[in-house]
């Protein structure tokens, strides 16, 4: 029988819409069976058939308390991965499910919440909502008009910014209960911004509100749902919240290092595209942080990476050291805050690309300075090497020697052996099917990351491990 192609895997693997339906399918029926009482927050005009990628639900302390397990089993049952996980608040948290068809990737963000927080304070408790809540005709509950008038009104406010799209939508959920939309308006809204809320949500005319959104939203921020005493006894829980955000960081850290021909620029422009979806801001850096001095570079492709002479032993010296301070400074000031921020770093290079191939930044000094910034330099989560047969690398590239390429492809797979956490990529094959492992390797790896963080039954990360052929893993 004839092994199949990756082509052949695409067309019988299921789209990215019918991935998305199956997915908020299963978690409908998963909250229907599995808890106590739910309800869709926004976005569920159209579900389970379309939507953007969120699926944003509530559920009350004890049911959020098991999500991760439902979640999880609800990522067998479609055939997805659960590999990340954000809890935004102390009430909140959102979980990312990724769908493999060939080169491309479906990511889709079950989220739920108890009690609505944002920025900290707490603006409807889910008892309240859930016992006001509605069926939809589409076959699931969502919340009364009234309270998710308040819920995307405190939502747009706080993040600055109302379009008429949304203006529409709050005013059509005004119309359906008037008396109820201005009773909860009058928890956090007094006198002329009372007034002036009612007016704009009667008409649809929010052109006032750009004028006076930010003492609106001040004046909200001074009416929270909880009392003094609530506070303070939630403080303790928002400090643990704080310390896990710091010392497990949401983000991820990713190098791809490799020959060059190895195809890393095609790559990396297309996973940094898929993943957005997952993180808050995927951001992308060349070899080092860059982040001691501006640097300008001439945008003109290095066409002879060796042609320059090394520098002396003393430049080479104070070169190796600049590399390892910038590295330093580059972590503690961008790569670290931004993973704390739930972003992807993505490195095209780092400090291992040199231990290989020193001349492309002209360093003439003794080998073993490199080999010591690179073991004591902060190390990305996973390092991904894309290798191809030394020919196949020429033939894309011949910017070196032949003789160099087979020299340096040897070197890339002995470094490789010596870190932990790094994946073998076969870079031989058709661009699409390299996406394709590299997505599954970073997949696989947070997915174990997130599992052992959540603690769920997906194997715990090891600490040295390489595959070879990243197909292998399950995504």
């Amino acid at each position: 029988m004839p092994r199949k192609t990756l082509i052949d895997v695409e067309r019988q693997s299921p789209s990215p819409e019918q991935v998305k339906t199956k997915v908020a399918r299963a978690v409908i029926a998963a909250l229907t069976k599995e808890c106590k009482s739910y309800c869709m927050l926004s976005g569920y005009e159209n579900l389970p058939d379309s939507f953007d990628t969120d699926i944003d639900f509530m559920v009350d302390s004890e049911d959020f308390e098991r999500m991760p397990q439902i979640i999880e089993q609800i990522a067998l049952q479609t055939n997805t991965r659960l590999f990340h996980s954000v809890e935004h608040e102390i009430t909140a948290r959102s979980y990312s499910l990724a769908a493999q068809s060939g080169s491309k990737m479906t990511v889709v963000q079950p989220d739920s919440t108890c009690d609505y927080r944002h920025f900290g304070s707490l603006w409807l408790r889910a008892d309240e909502v859930l016992a006001a809540r509605v069926w939809h005709p589409r076959g699931f509950y969502i919340p009364a008009p009234a309270h998710e008038f308040a819920y995307y009104m405190i939502k747009r406010l706080n993040k600055r910014y109302i379009s008429p799209e949304h203006g529409l939508k709050l005013h059509r959920l005004y119309l359906e209960d008037v008396p109820g939309c201005d009773g909860i308006m009058a928890r956090f809204w007094k006198g002329q911004q009372q007034s002036l809320i009612r007016e704009m949500a009667a008409s649809n005319d929010w052109t006032k509100m750009n004028l006076s959104l930010e003492s609106v939203r001040g004046e909200l921020m001074q009416n929270t749902g909880e009392s003094a005493s609530e506070k303070l006894a939630f403080s303790s829980k928002h400090a643990v919240h704080f310390m896990r955000r710091m010392t497990q960081p949401t983000g991820g850290w990713v190098a791809l290092m490799g020959p060059d021909g190895s195809g890393k620029s095609a790559i990396i422009s297309a996973i940094s595209q898929q993943f957005t979806a997952a993180y808050r801001e995927v951001r992308l850096f060349h070899l080092r942080p860059k982040s001691l001095r501006r640097h300008t570079s001439s945008g003109k492709a290095v066409t002879d990476p060796h042609g320059r002479p090394p520098r002396g032993l003393l430049a080479s010296l104070a070169k190796g050291v600049d590399r390892a301070a910038d590295y330093f400074v580059g972590y503690f000031f961008q790569v670290a805050p931004a993973m704390r921020r739930s972003q992807l770093i993505i490195f095209d290079r780092y400090i291992y690309d040199l231990l290989v191939d020193s001349k492309r930044i002209r360093y003439g000094g003794p080998a073993w300075l490199l080999r010591l910034v690179a073991r004591i330099v902060p190390r990305p989560d996973l390092v991904i090497l894309l290798d191809a047969p030394a020919e196949v690398l020429w033939s894309r590239k011949q910017e070196v020697p032949f003789e160099e390429v087979v020299r340096q492809r040897a070197a890339y797979l002995d470094v490789a052996r010596n870190l932990s956490s790094t994946v073998i990529v076969n870079a031989d094959q058709p661009l699409s099917a390299v996406i394709h492992d590299v997505d599954c390797a970073i997949v696989d790896y947070f997915a174990r990351r997130a599992a052992a963080r959540l603690n769920l039954q997906d194997p715990t990360l090891r600490a040295n491990e390489i595959e070879v052929d990243a197909a292998s893993h399950r995504c």
